[in-house]
């Protein structure tokens, strides 16, 4: 995971932003601030106006893992999906508990909005590995949010189909 403060060099460099966007008064420097590493796979944003935080797989990777197979209406067969739960990230990355909904956005702009009531502990994931692998834009990927839709008939609804967003890209409190 990536924050402000994670990295001395980059705490630095965006120290100097916030300075130049206070002697300016400019927007373009607080905009850099807000601007993804390359390395970036998913942007939280945890509450209204927050500053970004940024997670590389490796930094999923990190995060405790959950795995369970399960089939899907957009796959073949079972397969196995693992990556940490969707809560773990939203803590991750400092989402607040007053927060009541967030706005999951895939790489094509489809976006759906969450009430966190439907966010349990350990499910949905937000999967980073299918059958053991990275998977890419092409194959869903980099990353899913996934229910195990086999393990029980409130997980084969269609208002469950419509928020397994899959090639996820960013994560928003509202």
């Amino acid at each position: 995971m990536r924050n402000t403060y994670s990295n001395p060099r980059r705490a630095l460099l965006l120290a100097i932003a916030a300075a130049g966007a206070l002697a300016l008064q400019g927007g373009a420097a607080i905009a850099q601030q807000a601007e993804a590493p390359p390395d970036t796979v998913l942007t939280v944003v945890p509450a209204p106006g927050a500053t970004p935080v940024h997670f590389t797989d490796a930094d999923l990777a990190d995060l405790p893992l959950r795995s369970f197979q399960t089939s899907t209406i957009w796959t073949e067969g079972v397969q196995e999906f693992s990556g940490p739960s969707l809560a773990t990230v939203l803590a991750a990355a400092g989402m607040d508990d007053g927060v009541r909904q967030i706005r999951l956005t895939a790489l094509n702009d489809y976006a759906v909005l969450i009430d966190m009531e439907q966010v349990e502990a350990d499910v949905p994931i937000v999967a980073n590995r299918m059958n053991g692998a990275t998977f890419s834009v092409r194959d869903k990927g980099p990353l899913w949010v996934v229910f195990p839709y086999d393990s029980a008939p409130r997980y084969r609804a269609e208002s469950i189909f419509a928020i397994s967003v899959w090639q996820l890209r960013q994560i928003e409190a509202l």
